[in-house]
């Protein structure tokens, strides 16, 4: 190269760089958080169970209906601990999901602080923290599965399928093509 001039290979650099930033993806909107306590609870009084400290991550970021407290949401959920060095699974619905009324205390508090802003179709990661997992009550033993102790922190991944009343029942699934694949 003459003098003042960049080496070629430093002028490929210069043109390449940019252009893989360009074609990199945009981190999504709201991708991973932890949790600030709610504060009060629908009735006005101090919420007690809902503290803040759930580390989440969105897998998929749904594009439906958030819930709020209240309301009926349909589900799909495996939750995990380590227990003596050991991965345990304490409850998995296994592909089906089930209801619960959220942030009223049906579900650990912690799956309720990490459902919060999250839509319809999403699939959410969460580490919760002992005292908003099952708290001071230990889980007995189950077959397979040893005994799991007081405020022993879990992980859960949950997906929110439906929320009867906010989405609507004919659209549910359309887009998704992962299900649609399966048809």
């Amino acid at each position: 190269p003459a003098p003042g001039e960049a080496p070629a290979g430093s002028r490929a650099a210069r043109l390449i760089v940019p252009a893989a930033l360009l074609a990199a993806p945009l981190p999504g909107h709201a991708s991973a958080g932890v949790t600030k306590a709610w504060g009060k609870d629908p009735t006005g009084n101090d919420d007690d169970l809902h503290t803040g400290g759930v580390e989440w991550e969105d897998v998929k970021v749904g594009t439906g209906a958030s819930p709020k407290v209240g309301d009926l949401v349909a589900i799909q959920f495996k939750c995990t601990a380590v227990v003596r060095e050991r991965d345990i699974t304490i409850d998995d619905t296994k592909g089906k999901s089930r209801d619960y009324r959220y942030g009223v205390g049906q579900m650990l508090p912690g799956m309720d602080e990490g459902m919060w802003g999250m839509k319809t179709g999403g699939v959410r990661k969460m580490r919760i923290p002992g005292n908003l997992a099952f708290g001071s009550k230990s889980i007995p033993a189950a077959p397979g599965r040893p005994s799991v102790p007081s405020y022993t922190p879990v992980e859960v991944e949950v997906q929110l399928d439906f929320i009867p009343g906010s989405d609507d029942v004919y659209d549910y699934g359309l887009g998704d093509e992962e299900n649609l694949n399966k048809l």
